[in-house]
């Protein structure tokens, strides 16, 4: 499916919706924004496409008699209502796709993927995601300025920005890349690297269980709150990302690291963790300077990818 492509400058919308809320004929709608009739047609074609249904009648005019309460417009202006074009450029809306990971491999900086539902949505490993409608699954695409070798960090960063996000959730993290509420998966992180190495782009997969359905032994947010709202989780998310991502990308990446800890699940546990078929065991004590997990055992393994199991 292709997506609907919203370059973040486009014109607000809003002010079209709330004339709709009423019968407005063409000729009303022409004189409103100073434009043609056939124009008025186009703008009428676009809010179809962000999701709204829109009823015509003669000598009555247009009326929106339904919307959806998570579409491209809500996304739109909840991503302008934070002042997101710092890291967000233009918006691709996927009513459904494979992976919005996938769809934003060959996209440039400044992009940002989201989709009502994922067919394949991806986590570590090439595991499927379980993304169902109710969730949110996007992906933003950042052209950051430090090297490959610091991309581990911005999983760990993301991960900060979401339990953050969710602090009324009493959100924890779990090393490397999961937020927990009260010990259940609720979100995971995917961090993939695309572009060339002189010019490096970073697609980071965010994939948020909301009011979806979800496989036993995750959970969601409306478990704990049925009135959770998608453009509201949304936004404070963003938010809070964009907020670290710019800590990470000035040199703070010791205030990120330390905010890992104090937010940690893992830390104090005893783990397994499975590095391509090696299992290193023990008790996790520390998150180390480049974002590797410290574990404990007749002394100190550092872990910087693989499975990490309790027990």
């Amino acid at each position: 499916m292709y997506p609907l492509k919203i370059d973040f400058e486009e014109e607000d919308f809003t002010e079209l919706v709330s004339l709709l809320r009423n019968w407005a004929s063409g000729e009303k709608i022409a004189k409103k924004f100073g434009i043609s009739r056939n124009a008025v047609w186009k703008k009428i074609q676009r809010l179809k496409e962000m999701g709204f249904e829109v009823e015509s009648k003669r000598r009555k005019g247009y009326k929106i008699v339904s919307q959806p309460d998570f579409s491209a417009i809500s996304i739109l202006e909840a991503l302008k209502s934070i002042n997101a074009e710092r890291i967000v450029k233009r918006i691709y809306y996927y009513p459904e796709t494979d992976s919005t990971n996938n769809r934003a491999r060959n996209l440039e900086s400044g992009s940002f993927v989201i989709a009502r539902r994922q067919l394949s949505g991806k986590g570590r490993l090439g595991r499927e995601w379980m993304s169902e409608k109710g969730g949110l699954y996007f992906s933003f695409v950042l052209e950051p300025p430090f090297g490959v070798e610091d991309v581990p960090k911005i999983t760990l960063t993301a991960g900060v920005a979401v339990a953050e996000s969710l602090a009324d959730f009493n959100a924890k993290l779990k090393w490397p890349n999961d937020v927990l509420i009260h010990g259940k998966k609720v979100c995971g992180i995917l961090s993939e690297i695309s572009g060339e190495v002189e010019r490096l782009k970073i697609i980071v997969g965010v994939g948020i269980n909301v009011k979806n359905p979800v496989p036993e032994g995750a959970t969601n947010l409306a478990a704990f709150n049925p009135e959770v709202s998608l453009n509201e989780v949304l936004k404070e998310v963003v938010r809070s990302f964009i907020d670290y991502y710019d800590r990470l990308c000035s040199g703070k990446w010791e205030e990120i690291r330390q905010r890992w800890i104090e937010l940690s699940d893992t830390i104090g546990k005893k783990v397994k963790v499975n590095v391509a078929g090696k299992i290193y065991s023990g008790k996790a004590i520390g998150l180390d300077v480049d974002g590797g997990l410290l574990i404990e055992s007749n002394g100190v393994e550092k872990i910087y990818s693989g499975d990490c199991f309790y027990i």
